[in-house]
């Protein structure tokens, strides 16, 4: 156990210093590009940190073990704004400035309620996952639409590029940021569950919480370093872009490797948790442009609230 121990805290060192290289390269992309933290956030940062999760679910999917799937998943987005955003809205101030956070917010909330849909007879089968795969091209080809209607502020921008940015040191420190919260993620995922297994939590427990929490790491630890650097736009872009993939990328690549079992506390318990949270973040910011302390304290508390809930019915 002392050993698991060291490689935990040094799997926490690597994401720590993983993600400080990778928001510091995130920012300098937005900076480059001229587009909004919060659509960087949404796309580049978003599909390297669901990256996790995707490796996590898809080999559970591959050896039969699809309600960790599911739950990996799940759990990835209950934590994601219940913990990850939640902290970053207590600790930092995020303003909303980016004019495309309501089709973002209303594709994340409708993917959910497909999700949803497909749940109730308590399996996802192949067509399904396929529907969620045909999903997530619907969402990328969206970001490619906003692209391209700002393709003149990226002319203006890649045109000051050679004389004041250096590509090649934003991208080798956005790579080597990467590698290090992926190494840093999955020793600790590995050691965690060891861990936990030692002091005898069950499965059902790992995977909708510590495995669920050890593959948003990455997102908190991108979270903790935009509220340091006073760039809390990305981690909001990065949370809602994570949480489409969770369902469209990750859910729905595992069900095409295996059709997925959704068990009862799936649909009448996880899956409305990630909608309820979903919805306390998004109607409030849309009224009010930003999301609020108390707003945070509230999807915390929702979390903290789950998590006890869940230990108490073990």
């Amino acid at each position: 156990m002392l050993t698991v121990s060291i490689l935990f805290v040094f799997g926490l060192l690597c994401l720590i210093k993983g993600g400080d290289w990778f928001v510091d390269a995130s920012i300098e992309i937005a900076k480059i590009s001229g587009l909004p933290k919060v659509l960087i956030g949404a796309t580049i940062v978003s599909v390297a940190t669901t990256i996790p999760e995707l490796i996590v679910s898809s080999t559970a999917a591959f050896h039969g073990e699809t309600t960790m799937s599911v739950g990996n998943a799940v759990g990835s987005m209950i934590c994601n704004v219940g913990f990850v955003l939640s902290i970053s809205a207590i600790f930092g101030n995020i303003n909303i400035r980016d004019k495309h956070f309501k089709i973002k917010s209303i594709t994340l909330v409708l993917y959910t309620f497909v999700l949803i849909a497909f749940s109730l007879d308590g399996i996802i089968v192949t067509y399904e996952a396929a529907f969620l795969i045909i999903l997530l091209f619907i969402y990328l080809y969206t970001n490619v639409r906003i692209l391209r209607k700002d393709k003149k502020t990226i002319k203006s921008a890649a045109s000051d590029l050679n004389s004041d940015r250096n590509i090649k040191n934003v991208m080798v420190k956005f790579i080597f940021g990467l590698c290090f919260i992926f190494i840093g993620s999955n020793i600790i995922v590995e050691n965690g569950i060891i861990i936990a297994k030692f002091i005898k939590v069950p499965t059902a427990v790992i995977s909708l919480t510590i495995i669920a929490l050890g593959t948003s790491l990455p997102e908190l630890v991108i979270a903790i370093s935009s509220i340091v650097k006073g760039n809390e736009d990305i981690s909001v872009g990065n949370i809602i872009g994570a949480n489409i993939f969770n369902v469209s990328l990750v859910i729905g690549s595992s069900g095409l490797i295996s059709e997925l079992k959704i068990i009862s506390q799936n649909l009448m318990l996880d899956m409305p948790i990630a909608l309820l949270l979903s919805l306390v973040l998004i109607i409030p910011s849309l009224i009010t442009k930003r999301i609020l302390k108390i707003q945070g304290l509230f999807m915390l508390s929702i979390y903290f609230s789950y998590i006890i809930y869940i230990i108490q019915s073990i």
